[in-house]
């Protein structure tokens, strides 16, 4: 009887979702999005149906085998199971928390999937933001359409190879009809992103639009902001990009399907066109694939941006040219958005010895005549901290206090920026944020203190090591080499 009873919801909830679903599109959707639902309608009911069903046969199984499992298992395997438990942190766990539990070190958040609410942008590029959706290529993706102010909106519709839309969209006022031109993504001459964005933003190809659709789960036909349109969202990372219904204009100026289908042109001319043609891509409720367009006419342009494009964090101001973040710390300490010999927040920078005010360069090593020294606080004196010498006065290395109250007063969250990883220290005060890059070859690095420590013979000094699994004050010896992240008031 209970069989019975799964497979019958399982009918009656599929087809009355189903059916509210299509008749929703089929009341708001244009004409040909209409057709295209109503042909796959039956289908779909059916997919659901089945798929129900075999969810309940598989909660029948599961439920008559646990019924069994239940009356076999004893009151001492019980007992047996909750002693495994409690004994089944290692000694390298145990040891962590008992250093997080006296404030020696602070464990990071590991964020392995982001929800898709930490999207949409991850960064930004001449004013306009974008989202790493993690690519193969590492091509970025803007969150909005050209024209648009919002995700949602439709933006400006286009004829291919054109800067500027128009009243009529016809072959004769076509400025790319009938010629033989290659793919010009970033040509400013043809591309209206690199025209209206500036460089580095231009036109997706057509192999970018298909990177985008085979590295993304199955589109998802959504309503944002009462408009409907298809949410990509990548498998590894969780992040989103959506791509609202547009419409398009051809042959004259009358706006069809606006609010049902989706058009966008790539950089990409058609093979085989009469030099006529160019690679779009289109969807409506069920679907979207790659075509080709009449060059005449008017689509929706979304611009892309390479990985070579950095990123700044937010910052609430600079000294001497360098921008620096307000965390709402006790001391008023205000920390750089990045480190000595970098531009962007991802970058990794230059790396020091200890004392040393140019930077060590790749593959040698020399002798710190602070070696062995016994030495005073180095911060804010140019001959010796690399902040002050290289950056100005105002700024200075941080204190080994300085780290500890970073520690203190933020949540640290190991995670990436672009396509860096790393960690975030996000103030407990404010919200604000800073990140600490870490090498791609690395799964640890330390960051230098001005603060000398005693240890071997005055040899050290203090360093915060930031890794994965833990955050705390350290010591190095004075002749390694390890980036800088400096400070202001």
């Amino acid at each position: 009887m209970k069989r019975y009873f799964w497979i019958a919801l399982a009918l009656c909830l599929s087809m009355s979702v189903v059916d509210a679903s299509a008749q929703s599109f089929l009341d708001k959707l244009g004409k040909t999005v209409k057709k295209e639902v109503e042909n796959r309608v039956a289908k779909e009911i059916e997919k659901e149906v089945k798929k129900e069903v075999k969810k309940g046969k598989k909660a029948i199984e599961k439920e008559e085998i646990s019924e069994a499992g239940n009356k076999q298992e004893s009151q001492e395997q019980l007992q047996s199971n909750s002693n495994q438990g409690k004994s089944s942190e290692s000694a390298k766990e145990r040891n962590l928390r008992i250093l997080e539990e006296r404030g020696e070190i602070v464990r990071p958040i590991i964020v392995e999937n982001p929800p898709q609410n930490m999207a949409p942008a991850t960064g930004k590029t001449n004013g306009h933001e974008w989202v790493d959706l993690g690519l193969p290529s590492g091509t970025r993706w803007a969150t909005c359409n050209i024209d648009a102010s919002q995700p949602h909106l439709a933006g400006g519709l286009y004829a291919w190879g054109e800067k500027a839309t128009k009243t009529s969209y016809v072959p004769e006022n076509s400025k790319t009809h009938g010629k033989d031109i290659d793919d010009f993504s970033g040509d400013a001459t043809y591309d209206v992103a690199t025209a209206k964005w500036g460089n580095g933003w231009r036109m997706p190809t057509k192999e970018e639009f298909d990177e985008l659709v085979e590295y993304c789960s199955f589109p998802q036909y959504v309503k944002q902001n009462g408009r409907y349109g298809q949410l990509f969202t990548n498998q590894l990372n969780g992040r989103t990009i959506f791509l609202p219904a547009t419409g398009y204009k051809e042959m004259g100026s009358k706006h069809e399907e606006a609010n049902g289908c989706g058009l966008y042109w790539t950089s990409t001319p058609s093979e085989g066109a009469k030099k006529n043609g160019a690679h779009q891509y289109h969807f409506g409720a069920a679907m979207g694939e790659m075509g080709s367009g009449e060059r005449s006419s008017g689509f929706a342009v979304r611009a892309v941006i390479d990985n070579d494009a950095m990123i700044s964090t937010p910052h609430q101001g600079e000294t001497n040219g360098h921008q620096w973040v307000d965390l709402g710390l006790p001391s008023g300490t205000k920390w750089a958005t990045c480190n000595i010999g970098a531009k962007y927040s991802e970058e990794y920078g230059q790396t020091f010895a200890w004392s040393k005010i140019t930077p060590t360069e790749k593959g040698c090593r020399e002798w710190n005549d602070a070696q062995g020294k016994k030495m005073s606080d180095i911060g804010g004196n140019a001959s010796y901290d690399a902040a002050t010498a290289l950056w100005g006065k105002g700024w200075r290395m941080p204190t080994e206090a300085n780290f500890k109250e970073l520690m203190e007063y933020c949540t640290w969250e190991y995670t990436t920026l672009g396509r860096v990883s790393g960690c975030k220290a996000i103030s407990k005060i404010n919200g604000n944020y800073i990140f600490f890059p870490i090498q791609f070859y690395q799964k640890i690095v330390d960051y230098w203190s001005s603060t000398p420590s005693s240890y071997q013979g005055n040899n050290e000094s203090q360093t915060i090591t930031i890794y994965s699994e833990m955050i705390k004050i350290n010591s190095k010896k004075r002749g390694d080499d390890w980036p800088i992240r400096p400070v202001t008031k």
